[in-house]
């Protein structure tokens, strides 16, 4: 594969496997309060996250190398700043009447 191919591969990895940890974590937190065993949701659900996103940057690494590895941290980190923007609370801009 070519350079560019590698940076695209490694990208679209990045942000497939950072929108399956992030959402993964964003269900959690949604469900922490319906749960009678939160210790055992939110061990669970980071222990699996981490698996799979592990797993993914593995495969990355053997398979695309230095170049898609280094995609793949970037396409994780930008779909963690997406996450962070999307579940923040802005106050509102408008001006009071």
């Amino acid at each position: 594969m070519t350079d560019l191919a590698l940076v695209v591969v490694g990208l679209l990895a990045g942000v497939l496997l950072g929108t399956v940890f992030f959402g993964g974590l964003w269900l959690t937190t949604r469900h922490i309060n319906r749960s009678r065993r939160v210790a055992s949701l939110v061990l669970g659900s980071f222990v699996g996250r981490s698996a799979i996103a592990l797993a993914g940057f593995f495969l990355v690494i053997k398979f695309a190398g230095l170049t898609g590895i280094v995609s793949a941290l970037l396409g994780f980190m930008a779909m963690q700043l997406l996450f962070v923007r999307l579940s923040t609370k802005r106050p509102s801009t408008r001006c009071p009447k």
